[in-house]
């Protein structure tokens, strides 16, 4: 444990180096603030490079960002330090999650991640940290549950409207600082095929930075070859709800390297994106890289995010359970 932690820190090290520099040198934001937000998602490698079709077979600590109820999905115990940059947005994020569902059948995780965007305009800064719990209601059902607390600051007068009460910052306080829920369900359906829900926010804080939202996907999966569609319902962020559409695969080559692909249209942002990622695993760690591009978008932005994986006991390598990497 020792280890892993130090070497988790030292890969937040250099992502802080790596990610930090390119931001410090980057050109100013050139998406909208909405889009460079991304409705406050935690961007998972895995996620990013299936266009975040997660919502069926999204598991370990991606579980904790997409649908808690899929927490239980897989026997693991994983550590991951997660990075993620978007040179357009100006956007950056670091953080780390612990999940655990091999010490007993309720399983658990626990996650935080620090962002920041745009740092020479709004300079939103947003931290992220989430509680989850989930439980297998037999061997088809499983419910889980994600407590969130977000913290949001952003700078005094720089919003689009200048210093206005709709758009601006505070000088003392951050502009969010509150808990909100997630909850979901999961259904498998057969041996291959499942079905996941979610709803996110569902305290209705009523604001874009915490924005009440609803998710559904179903999907398809051998343990080799995973494919799954999903969509989301965002009623907060333009004033009405908007849709946006998910379609993503992933192919394990010689158990050792998943290959991902994934497609997103994004109603409200009028965006067809493409999503791409691959990665290593071995019995004790994973390395997980995920991309997603703009191919279509009045603003074209990019998404990178990295992430490194340990196993820590958890009693099988990757050709055993799947996606348990």
């Amino acid at each position: 444990m020792r280890r892993a932690s130090s070497i988790a820190a030292s890969f937040i090290a250099a992502l802080l180096s790596l990610f930090g520099s390119k931001i410090a040198h980057a050109d100013p934001s050139t998406t909208t603030i909405e889009q460079g937000y991304e409705l406050g998602e935690i961007q998972h490698p895995r996620t990013v490079a299936m266009a975040g079709a997660q919502q069926a077979f999204g598991g370990s600590t991606s579980a904790m960002y997409v649908n808690p109820a899929n927490l239980p999905l897989y026997r693991i115990y994983h550590i991951e330090a997660l990075g993620a940059f978007s040179p357009q947005a100006r956007r950056q994020s670091y953080g780390a999650a612990i999940a655990d569902s091999s010490t007993s059948r309720l399983a658990g995780g626990f996650g935080g991640t620090w962002s920041q965007m745009d740092p020479d305009g709004i300079k939103r800064q947003f931290t992220d940290l989430r509680l989850t719990l989930a439980y297998p209601l037999g061997d088809r059902v499983s419910l889980g549950l994600t407590t969130r607390y977000l913290r949001v600051s952003q700078r005094v007068s720089a919003g689009p409207l200048g210093a206005s009460l709709a758009s601006d910052g505070t000088r003392e306080e951050p502009i969010f600082s509150e808990f909100t829920i997630d909850a979901g369900a999961a259904f498998q359906l057969s041996d291959n095929i499942r079905i996941g829900i979610s709803g996110r926010n569902l305290t209705a804080p009523g604001t874009a930075l915490a924005p009440l939202g609803a998710a559904g996907g179903i999907g398809w999966s051998n343990g080799t070859v995973t494919v799954e569609v999903d969509g989301l319902v965002d009623f907060n962020t333009f004033g009405e709800a908007r849709g946006r559409g998910m379609a993503g695969g992933e192919f394990l080559i010689a158990d050792r390297f998943p290959v991902r692909l994934g497609y997103r249209y994004d109603d409200a942002m009028k965006t067809h994106a493409l999503g791409f990622g691959f990665g290593y695993v071995d019995r004790k760690f994973s390395v997980d890289l995920g991309g997603r591009q703009d191919l279509v978008a009045e603003h074209r932005s990019t998404m990178i995010s990295l992430g490194l994986r340990f196993f820590i006991d958890s009693g099988a390598g990757a050709g055993d359970t799947g996606e348990s990497y």
